[in-house]
């Protein structure tokens, strides 16, 4: 025989299906090739093995590697897998991503995805000992990667995960002159990127990555490219004294589509030259995200409609324009 199939009744009165084989003769010895239920799932398994004596292999080889489990990938692994996957995303995505992994995986690296629980989720948000929206963002990665894991129920999207608790920052954006003495005070080569920051209420981000082919001298504004919603992606309408030093600081024939418009000024170094202005003018400690402040609290002291004030800002929502800024008292 090279492979056949035997019946065999069970202590309970089961009928079994069994597959055994011969690699040779009768001086080969006859191996097994399995127990089945049903004989259609019997002759399956035989014609399998017929197949592969018929090709001159021993069908164990193949018998064992059906049997073996690959081992399991481990949160670790899976992270890795889903951050090479997101060929979707921009450079500050997969930044983002990269940061919330390095969180992630002292708690999860080793662990089976699968293992995973709503609690364990818990305590790693109760340990992060971070602000609500980093920690949210953290979160939001960590739900993403169980669910490129296929694991379902996701356990980071469980009810009881929840996100610690953050009272409401009290925004005191710095007065027009704590504003005059950063502009005075900062590094003459970061001064016309802190100018059109207070005077237009741009992120700093989107101010230090403008190219030329973003800059509208003719109707005075800047153009954001990239941004997470539709809101973010927009038109900012810039002074014209300030256009006109954006314009004199390139040459014409240098003011290329792709050439970045304040190319010595990155968020980094913008953040460092403020906070070194702040302490030669001996002023309290401000951030260039204090200078968005100052604009947008300036614009809803004037009566501007709040709804142009969020588009302006780029806001997808006008109630976080209200809510963040319409409480704000200025100094002057």
């Amino acid at each position: 025989m090279s492979a056949s199939i035997s019946k065999r009744r069970t202590k309970d009165g089961k009928t079994r299906y069994l597959v055994r084989y011969r690699l040779g003769g009768r001086s080969y010895p006859v191996e097994n090739a399995g127990t089945f239920p049903t004989e259609r799932l019997a002759k399956v398994r035989r014609d399998l093995v017929a197949g592969e004596i018929a090709a001159g292999r021993d069908p164990a080889i193949l018998l064992k590697s059906m049997s073996e489990r690959p081992p399991a990938r481990s949160l670790g692994e899976w992270a890795k897998a889903y951050q090479a996957s997101r060929i979707d995303a921009a450079g500050e995505t997969i930044r983002s991503i990269s940061s919330a992994v390095k969180r992630i995986e002292p708690m999860f690296g080793e662990a089976d995805p699968a293992a995973v629980t709503s609690a364990m989720v818990a305590e790693w948000v109760a340990g992060l000992g971070l602000k609500q929206a980093t920690v949210r963002r953290y979160l939001q990665v960590l739900k993403q990667i169980l669910d490129y894991a296929s694991v379902s129920p996701n356990p980071a999207r469980d009810s009881r995960v929840r996100l610690p608790r953050e009272e409401m920052q009290v925004v005191e954006p710095p007065s027009s002159s704590d504003v005059a003495a950063i502009l005075e005070h900062i590094a003459g080569r970061h001064r016309l990127a802190a100018e059109a920051l207070a005077a237009t209420g741009m992120r700093v981000g989107e101010l230090c990555s403008l190219e030329w082919r973003d800059v509208d001298t003719t109707g005075n504004r800047f153009r954001v490219r990239v941004g997470k919603t539709a809101a973010a992606r927009r038109w900012v309408a810039v002074p014209s004294d300030v256009m006109e030093k954006v314009s004199a600081s390139c040459p014409p024939d240098d003011q290329t589509s792709e050439r970045r418009v304040f190319a010595a000024s990155t968020p980094n170094s913008l953040k460092k030259a403020i906070t070194t202005a702040c302490r030669n003018a001996k002023i309290a400690h401000y951030h260039p995200h204090d200078l968005r402040h100052r604009w947008a609290s300036v614009q809803i002291a004037r009566g501007v409609p709040v709804t142009e004030v969020a588009a302006h800002l780029g806001h997808s929502r006008k109630s976080l324009t209200l809510d963040t800024y319409s409480h704000v008292l200025l100094a002057d």
